[in-house]
Parts: C-alpha cells; structure tokens; sequence
C-alpha cells in the first residue's frame, strides 16, 4: 500500500477555524491517536523498572542503563524525525503512523529475543525511530481536526496518554517481575519458550500493537488548514533552509518553546527513568511493589497534570494571554521546583513517594502547553517539520540528558551507587531553574509572534 497524496481519502469536515467546537469524529480521532500514544509509551518507558534486572543479567552500569533509557531511543528518533515531519507534511498522515507502528511493535518484541547490551541498544533505536512517526502526524493532525480554542485540550490529551502509557508500562512491569519472583526467574511463554523477566516484559508489551493498526485504520485524512483558512495541497513544499530563517525570524519565541520545554522535559524523563530504582535501591520496596505505586501515580495524577495544563492553557488563552501556552510551563516549573528538589530528600520512602505526588502532578502540567503553541505559531506547510525540530530537542535533551545526567552524577561525581538520592535532587532543581528562566524570558516574544500569526501575515 504505497503512501497517498495529501488529498482526503474521504469527505473531511469543514476547517476548524479559530473558535468553536469540534465535531464528536474529531474527538474519535483524538481518542485514537492517544491510544496509540499509551502504546508507544508502554514500549518507551517499561525498561525503567527493569534496570535490576538488565545490570544482573548483562551486567550494566547505571550510565549503559541510562543509554538505553535515553540516549538509543532519543538520538534515533531525533534522526527520523526530519524526513518523516517532511513526509507528513506532504503525505498521508495516516498512512506514515500505520507504517512506522508496525516498525516499533517489532522492534520491541525484538527488545524480548536479544541478550546483548549491543542488541538492545539496536533494538531501542529501532523503537525510536519508529515512534517518531507518530508526534508530527499527529499534532498535525490534531490541528487540521480542532479550532483554536479546543486544541490545546486535544493535545494535552494526547500528552498525557504518554503518561498513562508510562504508568501501565511500570505496571505491567510490577506484574510480570512479581511473577517471576515466585517462578525462579524465568516465565515460558507460548512459541516463544522459557525468558528472562526483562525479555517477557518487552514481548507481552508489543501485543497491543495489533489493536492500535486496527484503530489507525478508522483515521481519514483531513483537509491541511491554517487558522481555519483552507490551505491548497499543490503548493510546494517549503526547503528546509525555508522553515530554518522562519524559525530564525521567530528565535526568541521558537528557543523559549524548544529549549525551555525540552529542559522541563529532561526533568520529568530523568525522573520517570530512576525515581523505581531510587525507592528499590534506597528505601528498599519490592519492583512489584513501586511498580504499582508509581505507576498508579503516572496513571491519575501524570494524566491528570497535563489535561490540567491544556485546560489552564485554553482558559489563560480565552481570557486574552496569547502566551497562555508557556505561561503556563512558567507556573507549573515554579510550583514543580520545591517537589522536585524535596522528595529524594526525605527520611522514609512514605514521605518521599508523598511529595513525589505533586511532583508529578507539576511537572507533567506544561508537557501539552508547549506543544500545542507550535502548530499555531507555525505555516501549515511547514508545521509537521517544526514539530519534528522541536522533537530533536525534546528527545535529545529531554529522554537523552534528563536520565544521562542523574546516572553521570551517581557515576562520575559521587562515584556511588547509593548516592542516587542526592543525584536525583540536583539533577531535578538545576533543569527546572533553567527552564523556568528560558520559559519567563520568552513569554513577551511568544505573544508578538501569535498576533503576527493570527493577522495573517504569514504565507
């Protein structure tokens, strides 16, 4: 099935425009594409409860653990990201998601068959370059699908799927590493025969690949919109070099979103990839044990804090901020801060796993806030390749220094495993500060930019 052209498949509604409501097949298409989302995550994120696990079985140091959570995934996903945001700005969104979920479906089942450290480096590249199918399709299709007003909430669903998937991946984990423990390490699959517990984890993770190709096919392919005006699909598509000086004429707007938004998510990653390990290894609870809590945790109040975000977004906007989306980044990296700092800081794992609450709560706030700005600072045209930039940042310093520079203090600095507290403090405070002050320092170029925007200045 070759990749169609830009044209509807189908009848597709009327362009969103600035206000109004969205129809209830938008809201489909939403709840879609945040199912695929979980997926994605579940794939993403199940290996940071099975850090003990791999450092037994393959011997790993924290900082090759931390390569894996991070720096293999993002770095590839960062490399597809350019052509496939080009692809999606041409081609059916639809149709690039389908290709590029198979791609990663397999490459996490791979992730359950291999027993090298070089193996699974490979197979989490694979993972992230097929995920980077799905964020530029789909925040350009959320903003073909939504007026102004709404798609803010939209995204932020989107986002905070991510977490729910996040949340089930340590769950999912718990349960399957539970198991083992009364199973003398090991669980014998069908066709596939006795596992280790990291592996079993992986392959059970790929099954709901299958369900969300189903899905994806329900999909139809919008009419391409800029601030509810029709945009022709014959126009021809923007070099690179184009959307790069639009991107440099917007600096001071584009650099408070791409930087600010990528350290707070460097934040949030580094602690979803060590805060498991930091209640196993310093306050002693079981893997199953913080797997259900934390992931619980990722679940309601991960997914609660970004639809909390959107909403605060879309009510800042409705009340006249233009800067509502990174507004509200600013207040929740202010509120986050003293979490943040605090919960690897306490007595007893009680207290900490307390003050991780709000923790989580804030620091998952800004994650739809600034991704939803994107596509409204942005060109039609060019707005899947914006995403996919922004996505380089977001993953290259979000999923790669995020757990890199906890494991590097743990390693390097303090040179002690049991030190992993005191890294997760730092590492978490000095990330915040930095976005809070990149985030506060672009909030009067953020509103320039979207009156320019919405006058219709820009071709």
């Amino acid at each position: 099935m070759a990749i169609a052209g830009s044209a509807p498949e189908t009848p597709p509604p009327a362009a969103p425009g600035l206000v109004g409501r969205a129809p209830a097949y938008a809201w489909w298409v939403c709840a879609v594409l945040c199912f695929l989302s979980i997926n994605a995550f579940i794939d993403r994120q199940i290996i940071n409860l099975l850090v003990g696990p791999l450092k037994d079985d393959l011997g790993l140091s924290d900082v090759q653990i931390s390569l894996l959570q991070g720096f293999a995934f993002a770095l590839f996903h960062a490399l597809a990201a350019i052509p496939l945001g080009r692809m999606a700005d041409r081609y059916s969104r639809k149709l690039i998601i389908i290709y590029g979920l198979v791609f990663w479906t397999a490459a996490c089942a791979g992730s359950g068959l291999v027993s090298t450290f070089m193996m699974l480096f490979v197979m989490r590249a694979m993972i992230g370059a097929g995920e980077a199918t799905l964020s530029p399709s789909g925040y350009s299709l959320l903003a073909d699908y939504f007026p102004r007003n709404q798609l803010g909430r939209a995204i932020s669903l989107f986002l905070g799927s991510g977490f729910v998937g996040s949340g089930i991946a340590l769950i999912l984990g718990g349960a399957v590493l539970g198991h083992v423990v009364t199973s003398e390490g090991s669980i014998v699959l069908p066709l596939v025969g006795e596992v280790r517990a990291w592996q079993a984890a992986f392959l059970i993770a790929s099954l709901p690949g299958v369900l969300c190709v189903l899905l994806m096919l329900t999909v139809r392919e919008p009419v391409r919109t800029s601030f509810g005006r029709m945009v022709d699909a014959n126009l021809p598509m923007p070099s690179l070099r184009e959307v790069l000086a639009f991107m440099v004429r917007q600096r001071r707007a584009m650099g408070a979103i791409f930087i600010g938004f990528s350290l707070l998510a460097a934040m949030q990653f580094g602690l979803g990839a060590w805060t498991p390990e930091f209640f196993i290894r310093i306050h002693g609870w079981s893997r199953s044990d913080i797997g259900y809590a934390y992931g619980l945790n990722f679940v309601i109040v991960g997914t609660l804090g970004v639809v909390v975000g959107g909403w605060l977004s879309d009510w800042l906007a409705t009340r006249g901020y233009r800067d509502a989306n990174l507004r509200t980044g600013f207040i929740a990296g202010l509120c986050a801060f003293p979490f943040v700092v605090g919960f690897p800081l306490m007595p007893t794992g009680q207290l900490s796993f307390l003050l991780l609450i709000p923790a989580t709560f804030f620091g998952t706030m800004p994650f739809g806030a600034g991704t939803a700005a994107l596509p409204l600072l942005t060109p039609n045209r060019m707005r899947a390749v914006v995403v996919a930039l922004y996505l380089i940042f977001a993953n290259l310093i979000g999923q790669g220094l995020g757990p890199f520079s906890v494991a590097a203090l743990t390693d390097f600095v303090f040179g002690d495993p049991g030190m992993l507290w005191l890294s997760i403090s730092v590492a978490g405070g000095l990330l915040l500060a930095l976005a809070v002050t990149i985030i506060g320092i672009g909030l009067p170029a953020i509103s320039a930019s979207l009156r320019e925007a919405e006058a219709g200045e820009r071709p």
